[in-house]
C-alpha cells in the first residue's frame, strides 16, 4: 500500500458487487431493505413521542393521547417483528455469501496447477487474503460497510425532512433582541457552518484512524500467522498434547509466545492504540461542542416560543441523528475504501491462470493395456529457483515392471513422481506415454492411470470407507478386498462391516485415532481401491513394524499384480522385490539395473548405500 492518499478502488468495488450478486442474488435487495428498516425505526418513536408531548402540553385530549400511544406501541411492535424477520433474512444471506465465497475459493484452488499452488507467491497471496479476512476486510465485510453506509444515507434523508418540516411549521416567536437573533438566517447558517466544520474534522480524523488500521493490518500479517500457529496449530491441537507433556514444552511455548506475540502487541499499542486515543479524544470533543451548540440553539428557540416542546424533541434528535449519520457514513466509507483496496488481493487470486494441463487426447482406461512411460532427457528446477532438482534423466517403465527408486534425501526421487503425475512440467525434455507427450492427454484421463501413496500422504477426518474410496458412495466388497490386501484384516473383522468410523475427532468426538502404521495401511488400501494401471509407493512401510513390513513385502506381488509399480524406499533390502533399481544422486540417474548387478559394481552408489545399511545388521560386534 502506498503512502499517498488513495481514492476508492472502483474496479475492486465493481468486482466485489458482481461477486456478491453471483454468490447470493437476494443479498443486495435484502441488505437495502434491512438498511431502510433500520434507518426508519428510530424516528417512529421520536415523531410520535413529540406528538404526545405537544398534546400533553396543550389540549390533553384523552382520545388523541390514547390513539397516539396505541399507534406508537403498534408501530413499534410491527417494526420489531419485521425487524426480526429482516435480521434473520440478512444473517442467512450473509452466511450463504460467506459459505459460497469459500466454495468458490476452494474451486479456484483446485483448478490451479499444482505448480501454481506450491509457488511461494501464490502461498503468500493466500496467506495475505486469510489475514485480511481475519482483520474484517473480506467481501462480506465490504457488504456490511455498504449496509451501514446506506443506513446512514437513509437516516440523513429522514432527519433532513424532519428538521426542515419542524423549522417551517414553528410558532410565531416573541419580539425582542433574543428573538431576532435566534430567528435570523445568520443563526441557522452559523449552526450549519459549525456542523459542516465538525463533519470536516470528523472526516479528517476518520481518515487517520483508517490509515493506522491499514498500517496495523500490514504490519501484523506475519505476527498474525505466528499467533495462529502458536495458539491454533499447537496449543489448541489435541494431537500435540502428548509431545508437549512428554517433553515439558509448555515453558518453551510460553517463551515463544512472549517472544513473538508480546512485541507485536506492543507495536500495535504504540502504532495503533495510542495514536487512536488522541483521535477518538478529538472526535469526542467535536461531538461535545456540536451537541452543546445544537442544544443551545434549540433551547433558545424554545425560550422565545418559536417551537413547541414536541418540536424541540424532534429537532434535537433529528439534528443529532443527522450529524451521527454523516459521521457513520464517513466511517463506513473509509472502511469500505480500505477493504476494497484489500479485496484487490482476492481479485488477483481469482485472476490467476487456471490449469494449463488440459490436453485434448483421451485415454481409454483398460486394465490389460500395455502402458509404457519414458523420460526423455528430462531436467527440472522449481519455480523461482535455478537449482536443478533433476538433470538429463532417461528412464523407462513398462507394464508389470517393478522399479525401485533409491538415493539420499534430496536426490530428486519424489520430484520424479510429481513430474510423472503432471504436478509439474519438465523444464527440459519430455515424458511420454506410449510415445505421446503426456501433456497432450486430457488431464483427468491421465491421472486415472495412477494410484499413489506419497510419503506425506493425507487422510481426511471423514469416515474410513470414504477415505479409502475417496467417495461418499464406496463399493463395500471392493473396499473390504482393498483393506485385506493392504494388511487390515484385523480391522475388517473388528468393524464387522461398519466402516463409517471417522478418522480423528475433528468432526465427531467418537472418531478413532488410528496408529501411524494403520494410517499407512489405509493409504495403501486407498491406492489399491482405485485399481489404476500404475502404482507408486513412496516409503510405503516407513511407519510399520518389521513383522508387518515383512508381511507387506510378502504380499508385494498380490498388492500390485500385473501393474507397473514404482517403489521409493530408503530401506534397500526392500528393493530385492523389484526388477530394476534406479539410483539417483544429486538429481542425476547414476545407476540402473537389478539388485545383483548393482551390488557387483563395487564403486557404485548403490553398493555404497547397501554396505552402509548392511553393517548395522551384520559383521559388527556389540559394544561391551
Amino acid at each position: 500500500m502506498s503512502e499517498k492518499k488513495k481514492r476508492l478502488n472502483l474496479a475492486a468495488v465493481i468486482a466485489a458487487l458482481k461477486m456478491i450478486q453471483k454468490l447470493s442474488r437476494r443479498f443486495i435487495p435484502t441488505m437495502l431493505f434491512s438498511a431502510m428498516l433500520d434507518a426508519v425505526k428510530p424516528f417512529i418513536p421520536i415523531v410520535l413521542s413529540a406528538k404526545i408531548l405537544d398534546e400533553l402540553m396543550g389540549a390533553k385530549d384523552i382520545p388523541t393521547l390514547t390513539t397516539l400511544a396505541a399507534l406508537l406501541v403498534g408501530l413499534m411492535l410491527v417494526l420489531h417483528i419485521i425487524g426480526a424477520f429482516s435480521t434473520k433474512l440478512y444473517s442467512d444471506q450473509k452466511m450463504l455469501l460467506v459459505t459460497r465465497y469459500y466454495e468458490e475459493f476452494s474451486k479456484k484452488t483446485m483448478k490451479l496447477d499444482y505448480e501454481q499452488i506450491e509457488n511461494p507467491d501464490t502461498m503468500d497471496l493466500r496467506r495475505m487474503i486469510q489475514e485480511t479476512e481475519n482483520n474484517h476486510m473480506a467481501v462480506w465485510d465490504m457488504a456490511e460497510y455498504l449496509l451501514k453506509g446506506f443506513m446512514a444515507i437513509f437516516e440523513m434523508v429522514i432527519a433532513s425532512v424532519l428538521i426542515v418540516t419542524t423549522f417551517a411549521t414553528g410558532n410565531a416567536a416573541s419580539s425582542g433582541a433574543e428573538g431576532s437573533i435566534v430567528q435570523s438566517p445568520f443563526a441557522f447558517v452559523a449552526l450549519a457552518v459549525l456542523l459542516v466544520l465538525g463533519v470536516l474534522i470528523y472526516n479528517n480524523v476518520q481518515a487517520r484512524i483508517a490509515k493506522t488500521a491499514e498500517d496495523d493490518v500490514n504490519n501484523n500479517l506475519d505476527s498474525n500467522r505466528n499467533f495462529g500457529y502458536l495458539f491454533f496449530r499447537i496449543s489448541y491441537n489435541y494431537e500435540c498434547g502428548k509431545d508437549i507433556r512428554l517433553y515439558q514444552a509448555q515453558h518453551m511455548l510460553k517463551e515463544k509466545i512472549d517472544d513473538y506475540v508480546g512485541p507485536d502487541i506492543q507495536v500495535s499499542v504504540n502504532e495503533f492504540v495510542k495514536p487512536n486515543i488522541k483521535h477518538f479524544s478529538i472526535l469526542a470533543a467535536v461531538n461535545a461542542v456540536l451537541l452543546t451548540a445544537v442544544y443551545l440553539f434549540i433551547v433558545l428557540k424554545a425560550y422565545i416560543g418559536a417551537i413547541t416542546v414536541g418540536s424541540i424533541f424532534i429537532q434535537i434528535n433529528a439534528i443529532m441523528r443527522f450529524y451521527q449519520a454523516i459521521a457513520a457514513l464517513i466511517q463506513q466509507y473509509t472502511m469500505f475504501k480500505v477493504s476494497s483496496e484489500y479485496f484487490g488481493l482476492s481479485i488477483r487470486f481469482f485472476g490467476l491462470p487456471e490449469t494449463t494441463q488440459h490436453g485434448s487426447k483421451h485415454i481409454r482406461l483398460e486394465r490389460n493395456q500395455d502402458y509404457v512411460f519414458e523420460f526423455h532427457d528430462v531436467s527440472f528446477h522449481y519455480p523461482n529457483s535455478e537449482a536443478q532438482v533433476l538433470e538429463h534423466v532417461n528412464l523407462t517403465l513398462r507394464k508389470g515392471e517393478r522399479l525401485a527408486v533409491v538415493g539420499m534425501n534430496g536426490a530428486g526421487k519424489t520430484t520424479l513422481i510429481k513430474l510423472l503425475c503432471r504436478f509439474y512440467q519438465p523444464t527440459a525434455g519430455v515424458i511420454t506415454c506410449n510415445g505421446v507427450n503426456i501433456q497432450e492427454f486430457d488431464y483427468n484421463d491421465y491421472i486415472d492411470l495412477f494410484s499413489v501413496v506419497f510419503q506425506d500422504f493425507t487422510l481426511f477426518s471423514f469416515a474410513l470407507d470414504q477415505n479409502i474410496a475417496a467417495s461418499e458412495h464406496p463399493d463395500k466388497a471392493r473396499l473390504e478386498q482393498s483393506m485385506r490386501t493392504a494388511g487390515l484384516d484385523a480391522l475388517v473383522s473388528e468393524l464387522n462391516g461398519d466402516y463409517t468410523v471417522p478418522l480423528g475427532k475433528q468432526f465427531d468426538e467418537n472418531g478413532r485415532d488410528f496408529s501411524g502404521g494403520e494410517k499407512q495401511k489405509i493409504a495403501i488400501a486407498r491406492a489399491l481401491y482405485k485399481d489404476a494401471p500404475v502404482v507408486v509407493l513412496d516409503e510405503p512401510t516407513a511407519a510399520l513394524d518389521p513383522i508387518t513390513e515383512f508381511e507387506v513385502y510378502s504380499r508385494f506381488n498380490e498388492l500390485v499384480g500385473e501393474k507397473a509399480c514404482i517403489f521409493i524406499s530408503h530401506r534397500l533390502s526392500s528393493c530385492r522385490f523389484c526388477h530394476n533399481i534406479a539410483v539417483f544422486d544429486g538429481g542425476k540417474l547414476v545407476q540402473f539395473g537389478s539388485h545383483a548387478d548393482l551390488l557387483n559394481e563395487q564403486d557404485g552408489k548403490y553398493s555404497e548405500l547397501w554396505t552402509a545399511q548392511a553393517k548395522h545388521y551384520v559383521g559388527e560386534e556389540m559394544p561391551a
